[in-house]
């Protein structure tokens, strides 16, 4: 198959392809969906598509408000994935509605999504959302898939999945364009490695040996310490007691208790959909399930009637959420958040969409301005340790 016109790449080829600039190298990934030569066999998967979906409810605070709306079973329709119109008259379908649910229930348990089915898409986490727009590429049948940075905001587990799962679908017989920010996500067997240029063109480059991601001490169990704990006469920034959660009849939370003070660092960890977003959600108030918990922010409780406008304040987040919603970028993001002089950083998985080199550079600001600093509280929610500045010594771990 020869895609933009130019690039040759044969059944069961594995490209990995990476850049110094993510917006570049997903335009090209998205050049090449656009392709009319091509666009038939060929299906995407992308941030911008994590974006549209988000994008449906209108506002960032829905998915903690709303608990219908379409299921992942909807999304990965027949008619959804077919665009049907039913208004539409003679149309033909590559298969039948019967032989689709089939091969449809073998990428269902390829993936793991059997218990999302019927969650709504609005109430996934990102590395779920990321899980659902594969399987929807795979629904397609395409004879190229072109997976964008489709290891971001994937837990540990779910990462070494993903690189089996594309490795077989390549040995299978499908072309797989990967485009990559940390060379470890790559699955076995690639055939050729590229790096899009300032061009904007794919150049074949020699596969480099690369180390894969080490780990900073994650522990067994919710809390552990990355280095010397702060003293425990610090004020308490953050006090939650006894937090029990449950979420669209899923369990999320079990007696949890958690105490942050002032000027400590916490990394924020666990698989995906362990609720560390929610959790940011509880703490921030966004979610309405917070003024039901016992909840306390720069000492203030969460109660129904108390104006929180003064304690909201006081918070810089950063989210992927954010970034769907607002367009905005993880620099942009970043940038408002330091420039808030806020007292406590949310910082929910802030280097997503960053190549790794980028990542590593706005790392860098982070712990810069933690150290200048001192006494403002800072979570990170990451699901790589070595991308955590070194300044985050303390680890809570999420239990899913």
């Amino acid at each position: 198959m020869k895609v933009l016109g130019r690039y040759d790449i044969a059944p069961g080829e594995l490209w990995a392809v990476t850049g110094s600039d993510p917006v570049l190298r997903s335009e090209w990934c998205a050049r090449i969906a656009r392709d009319e030569a091509v666009a038939d066999d060929v299906a995407l998967l992308n941030f911008a598509q994590h974006a549209e979906e988000a994008q449906r409810t209108g506002w960032p605070q829905a998915r903690y408000y709303a608990d219908s709306g379409r299921t992942v079973a909807d999304y990965l329709s027949f008619d959804a994935v077919y665009d049907v119109n039913p208004f539409e008259m003679g149309r033909r379908f590559p298969e039948s509605r019967s032989a689709y649910r089939k091969r449809l229930n073998g990428i269902v348990r390829l993936l793991g999504l059997e218990r999302l089915n019927s969650r709504p898409m609005i109430a996934l986490s990102n590395g779920e959302t990321r899980r659902a727009l594969l399987a929807r590429a795979l629904a397609k049948r395409p004879k190229l898939l072109v997976l964008d940075d489709p290891a971001g905001g994937l837990d540990t587990l779910q990462r070494e999945n993903l690189r089996g799962i594309v490795s077989n679908l390549a040995k299978g017989g499908l072309s797989v364009i990967f485009a990559y920010r940390h060379a470890d996500e790559v699955p076995p067997g690639a055939t050729k490695w590229l790096t899009v240029g300032r061009n904007g063109l794919a150049t074949t480059r020699a596969k480099r040996a690369t180390k894969m991601a080490g780990k900073r001490g994650v522990g067994g169990g919710k809390a552990t310490r990355l280095a010397k704990p702060r003293k425990k006469d610090a004020v308490p920034v953050i006090e939650i007691r006894d937090l029990t959660l449950s979420v669209g009849g899923r369990r999320l939370f079990s007696h949890l208790s958690w105490t942050v003070r002032r000027g400590e660092r916490w990394v924020l960890r666990g698989e995906n959909g362990s609720g560390k977003t929610t959790l940011f959600a509880l703490i921030t108030g966004d979610s309405p399930l917070a003024y039901a918990a016992d909840i306390k922010v720069f000492g203030v409780p969460r109660e129904t009637g108390r104006d929180l406008t003064q304690v909201r304040r006081r918070i810089g987040v950063v989210s992927p959420e954010m970034q769907a919603y607002l367009g905005m970028s993880p620099r942009s993001l970043l940038d408002a958040a330091l420039r808030g002089k806020h007292d406590l950083l949310l910082l929910d998985e802030p280097f997503m969409n960053l190549d790794a080199r980028e990542a590593r550079r706005m790392a860098r600001r982070i712990e810069a301005y933690l150290r200048a600093h001192r006494g403002v509280t800072a979570i990170l929610i990451c699901h790589r340790l070595d991308e955590a500045p070194r300044v985050f010594d303390q680890e809570f771990l999420l239990r899913g």
